[in-house]
């Protein structure tokens, strides 16, 4: 788990704030997960780069949990 909490912002869209930021949760998320490989990139993550984050295209998926912590709802760890 990550130990960056941001409670306030429990339940509402995540956009990393910078590249650094965004690099930790890659890491975290997208590199361990089954729909993200160099055969077929993950469409959410493509999209959080494409969009901003008050754009209707704006994946969904990317969001603070209830403990305000930024987590991917689509995430399938690859095994």
């Amino acid at each position: 788990m990550s130990p960056v909490r941001f409670k306030d912002e429990a339940g509402k869209p995540y956009r990393p704030s910078n590249g650094t930021e965004g690099e930790i949760f890659m890491e975290k998320w997208c590199e361990r997960c089954m729909l993200d490989t160099e055969d077929n990139p993950c469409e959410i993550l493509t999209s959080t780069l494409a969009f901003e984050i008050d754009d209707p295209e704006y994946p969904k998926e990317w969001r603070y949990d209830f403990d305000g912590r930024p987590m991917c709802t689509k995430f399938m760890a690859k095994p």
